[in-house]
């Protein structure tokens, strides 16, 4: 085939695969978005805490904010900084919000140009990892895969966050190891989870002789964007607080308790533990639950370890399998769901396997995925917690797919 027609080709095909990725996000937030910031907590917090950034300078819910209260717009001082969230979200909707009334429109088309850019990164990663059939297979699984698509029209971290995670493999794959550590530093600042992460890159930088310039770079330059923050926090909240203050006791203390499959929503089931609402009713800051609900946690499971660990081997599979309860409640589509992300998951799985021999070339696509599904064990988690590492999984299901596909066509007829 002649070189020029196969580049446009190509080109082609990358251009279908970003306007399919824009039009799927796009709809998703026609149909799905969500204008009501009353509806949970976390939406109503990050917009709060934009909104007291932007007009007072303050990183505050205003008046003092107990542990699962619902923060306010509008609301009156004294502006009290606070440590509860990671910042970056709100500080992106603080830079959106131009008029009186909050951004939500702004927030959600930027997110549709976010998950649309991780969509062609993917292809970027697969493509130089394992050529353009595996690139395109694994930026369609992305740009139309349903709950990545949906998170576009959710005014949560998740979109920014699997942003941040993709760009940074790729800069990383490209062994540009300050742009790579920035890019982390910033994805930590986001959510927290990646914090460990960074103790592990500087670590292989001490002790690994492999690459080892590129980890250290990484680190450090992570490093560097993280520490004005956990220095604003020792100086404002007089406490050594990386990034933010909850959510570890919270996870860990909810993740001792057992919820039963097809139970509905899981938080109901929070609400009945005694011990959870005791501290959630009576703890004065957000800070003093945490400490709380850690050292609760701890107790449960040094009083029954194997009693936890079988609680937690029975809800992890939550954190992968999704069942499509966000578009339907009926059985064909619960059903399809949990076939699709065993097809799914399993192929990445298989495609980490293909590649094994390659590990020294393309350790940093498995790197978050590896350490993450670690993290995640131990607390409660949902299937939101893993759309950051879609794209990774994405980029190793697409190798194997591409692989059955050459299979399949080589063989004899």
């Amino acid at each position: 085939m002649n070189t020029a027609a196969e580049a446009s080709r190509r080109k082609s095909w990358v251009l279908a695969l970003v306007l399919v990725a824009l039009v799927v996000r796009l709809l998703s937030i026609w149909h799905w978005a969500d204008y009501d910031l009353t509806i949970t907590h976390d939406q109503g917090e990050y917009f709060a805490l934009a909104q007291n950034v932007r007009l007072h300078g303050a990183f505050s819910y205003g008046e003092p904010h107990s542990w699962g209260a619902r923060a306010a717009l509008g609301a009156p001082g004294p502006y009290v900084p606070t440590a509860a969230r990671a910042p970056f979200y709100p500080l992106m909707i603080a830079a959106l919000w131009w008029q009186d009334a909050p951004p939500l429109l702004e927030v959600y088309l930027v997110q549709a140009v976010l998950g649309t850019a991780t969509v062609l990164l993917v292809y970027l990663i697969a493509l130089e990892a394992f050529g353009f059939t595996a690139g395109l297979v694994a930026g369609f699984a992305m740009a139309l895969g349903p709950n990545t698509a949906a998170a576009t029209a959710t005014l949560l971290t998740e979109t920014l966050f699997t942003f941040l995670l993709t760009g940074c493999v790729w800069l990383w794959m490209r062994r540009r190891g300050v742009l790579a550590g920035v890019t982390l530093g910033v994805a930590t600042l986001t959510r927290a989870v990646c914090l460990p992460l960074i103790g592990v890159v500087l670590l292989l930088g001490l002790v690994a002789k492999l690459n080892r310039p590129l980890h250290l770079k990484v680190a450090l330059a992570a490093l560097v964007i993280v520490t004005p923050w956990t220095v604003r926090n020792v100086v404002t909240m007089h406490a050594f607080i990386p990034v933010n203050s909850i959510g570890f006791g919270a996870n860990l203390l909810l993740g001792t308790i057992d919820v039963p499959y097809g139970s509905g929503e899981q938080f109901l089931t929070f609400m009945k533990d005694k011990d959870f609402t005791d501290i959630v009713s009576s703890a004065p800051t957000p800070e003093e639950a945490e400490r709380r609900m850690a050292q609760v946690a701890g107790e449960r499971i040094r009083a029954a370890p194997l009693h936890w660990f079988w609680i937690r081997l029975k809800h992890y599979p939550r954190l992968w399998i999704a069942t499509g309860s966000i578009f339907s409640q009926q059985p064909i589509v619960r059903y399809t769901f949990i076939a699709g992300n065993i097809i799914f998951w399993g192929a990445a799985v298989a495609g980490m396997a293909l590649a094994w021999r390659r590990w020294r070339e393309l350790y940093p696509i498995a790197f978050f995925p590896i350490l993450l599904a670690g993290a995640h064990f131990t607390g409660s988690g949902d299937d939101r917690y893993s759309l950051g590492l879609v794209p990774m999984a994405a980029i190793f299901a697409g190798f194997a797919l591409s692989q059955l596909a050459a299979r399949i066509r080589a063989a004899p007829t």
